[in-house]
């Protein structure tokens, strides 16, 4: 399989080069074994982790450089068992790859299915379109010719509703332009729309990437300047943080936990814990920050549904009251 037509690697990223050297030299040794791995993986996954495995066979630097910027939630924690000078032969760095391999597989199934929440007010949202959608296309139409023939003079709410019925009859093309365009727009533009259009615990998103892959590289023995810079690159390519950026200058998204670890005087090994723990109680906050959507949304629709459902059958059936009111 070629490799992903993707940019060149970074200086930060160059820099990696003897830990990419040690990860071919041990990856590449137990190619049988991440297969394996692989073959369990779902079809959607098997097919980067059958990359990862042929760059580890190939022994290209070039190739794994390429690789790592464009899949680093892959190939940065795998460094970490690759450092430079560990001790070879005796089946110790092997076992810790593997290891690490297995460790990323477990974190990328637990961070893909960052949308669960999201699929039960998805589905009744979807429902209660259709269900709207019925009404107006089906049924409003066989009351409109009943009421066309009695010839009277409708509510403003039954005007409303048939005027919304001859829309969505009549202009659905256009809803379905609108759609597109607005799918469009938030995937493609997202990133720049003021913070309160994007999914909420964006920042402790980013945050949290950037402190794991600090604390896999700092674990690694890669220089604090390089690790730092090589993190915030993998998160954010377009705002990355430079080697001797200021506080001022660097991405708005770091966490002030994140940048008194970036900032604070400790020991080199003090600041790897604190950046991992750091790392999961950001992961939490944005579990947390994102829960609301599964227990809140579900509901609201859930609501609005019955409301309009409500709202729909009075708008039909006021003309009728009226009509049998007159009658009597």
């Amino acid at each position: 399989m070629a490799p992903p037509d993707i940019t060149a690697a970074s200086s930060a990223t160059a820099a990696l080069g003897p830990w990419i050297g040690r990860a071919l030299e041990v990856g590449g040794g137990i190619i049988p074994a991440l297969r394996s791995l692989g073959a369990e993986l779902p079809p959607r996954r098997r097919a980067a982790w059958a990359e990862l495995c042929e760059t580890l066979a190939a022994g290209d630097a070039s190739r794994a450089s390429r690789a790592l910027e464009h899949d680093p939630d892959t190939w940065i924690p795998l460094l970490t068992a690759a450092a430079p000078g560990a001790t070879t032969g005796d089946g110790a760095s092997e076992a810790a790859f593997l290891a690490r391999a297995v460790d990323v597989v477990v974190t990328e199934d637990t961070n893909g299915r960052w949308w669960l929440p999201l699929v039960y007010p998805f589905l009744v949202t979807v429902m209660a379109l259709t269900v709207t959608s019925f009404l107006a296309v089906l049924v409003v139409p066989e009351f409109e010719k009943i009421l066309g023939d009695f010839g009277m003079r409708l509510p403003l709410m039954t005007e409303a509703l048939l005027g919304f019925s001859h829309f969505l009859r009549e202009g659905w093309g256009v809803l379905l332009a609108a759609a597109a365009v607005a799918t469009a727009l938030w995937l493609t533009a997202g990133r720049w729309w003021p913070s309160w259009l994007r999914l909420p615990g964006s920042r402790f998103a980013q945050s949290g990437r950037f402190a794991r892959f600090a604390a896999d590289l700092l674990a690694a023995g890669v220089p604090q300047p390089v690790a730092f810079a090589v993190a915030s690159h993998a998160v954010d390519p377009q705002d990355a943080l430079a080697e001797a950026s200021t506080d001022s200058t660097r991405p708005g998204w770091l966490s002030a936990t994140v940048r008194h670890a970036l900032d604070g005087n400790m020991p080199a090994a003090t600041r790897v814990r604190l950046l991992d723990r750091i790392a999961t109680c950001h992961a939490l906050r944005l579990a947390a920050s994102r829960s609301w959507i599964s227990w809140c949304l579900g509901p609201v629709a859930v609501f609005v549904t019955g409301l309009l459902v409500f709202l729909m059958v009075i708008a039909l059936f006021m003309p009728l009251v009226n009509l049998v009111t007159v009658l009597t």
